[in-house]
């Protein structure tokens, strides 16, 4: 099943099959739990060999929605730093696309090891420590493509983040207040922002929450793109119809001295 998944990816259907996935899985999540749930810490490492067994470095049409926003809010030859770079895939996208200086960390030797076999520039780091242990110098942008979601304590990380970043941090997150979770909340279950456990994610923000949270840690949400949802309802309505938002965001005390 996972080779003929691979193969429907790279052939001339490829935008049905991922049309149509997509539609499955969304209308699933509405009642089920995932086949693979379970509740337990989340082994990186397992994860990624169970990941290269379906298509390790690969984009699917999510991700690859994510990672066209992502290259359209970097600019030519600026050095970019993705935190959390995982199978290189949104990081080699940026680099071949947005034509950046790209570079990359993460917590899974294993991840590291595979980015590095595809000639991307990754280092091995854990965003839960110090980050002065793996940055040495500052990059234009700094890329958090889901991964907040999965700290205790994000506010540190970006508070950390804030003299490393010389324009701009972008930072992907899933809208908590997409239609879908607040149906799912009327059936009565949470909503499924997950893949194994629960224990995935830690913190939720609708887009009115990520606002409000950004301005408190003295950020400005230059933009919020919500790159996945309900066709045209997300760009009209999308605190209800957008799945998961970019959000751009710069210093406010940067942006005063600019």
């Amino acid at each position: 099943m996972n080779a003929l998944k691979t193969n429907l990816r790279k052939s001339c259907i490829a935008p049905l099959y991922f049309w149509g996935a997509n539609r499955y899985r969304m209308l699933r999540r509405l009642f089920i739990y995932p086949e693979t749930a379970r509740v337990g810490d989340v082994n990186y490492d397992d994860y990624w060999d169970k990941k290269a067994a379906s298509g390790l470095g690969l984009l699917s049409e999510w991700r690859r929605k994510r990672a066209h926003v992502f290259s359209q809010l970097v600019r030519t030859g600026e050095h970019v730093l993705d935190l959390g770079v995982g199978d290189g895939a949104l990081l080699k996208y940026m680099i071949e696309q947005a034509k950046v200086v790209g570079y990359g960390l993460d917590i899974s030797p294993k991840a590291v090891a595979f980015c590095r076999e595809q000639g991307l520039n990754v280092d091995l780091a854990d965003v839960n420590r110090p980050l002065g242990e793996f940055i040495q110098h500052p990059y234009d942008v700094i890329v958090l493509s889901e991964i907040i979601e999965h700290l205790p304590d994000p506010e540190r990380l970006l508070n950390e983040l804030r003299p490393h970043a010389k324009r701009s941090i972008l930072v992907s997150v899933p809208n908590t207040g997409f239609h879908q979770h607040r149906l799912r909340l009327l059936f009565g279950k949470f909503p499924l922002q997950w893949v194994v456990t629960p224990g995935e994610h830690l913190r939720y923000w609708t887009l009115s929450d990520f606002k409000w949270w950004a301005g408190q840690l003295g950020f400005e949400v230059v933009r919020a793109v919500p790159y996945e949802g309900t066709p045209i309802l997300k760009e009209w309505f999308p605190s209800w119809f957008a799945a998961a938002f970019v959000y751009e965001l710069r210093d406010k005390q940067m942006r005063k001295q600019a």
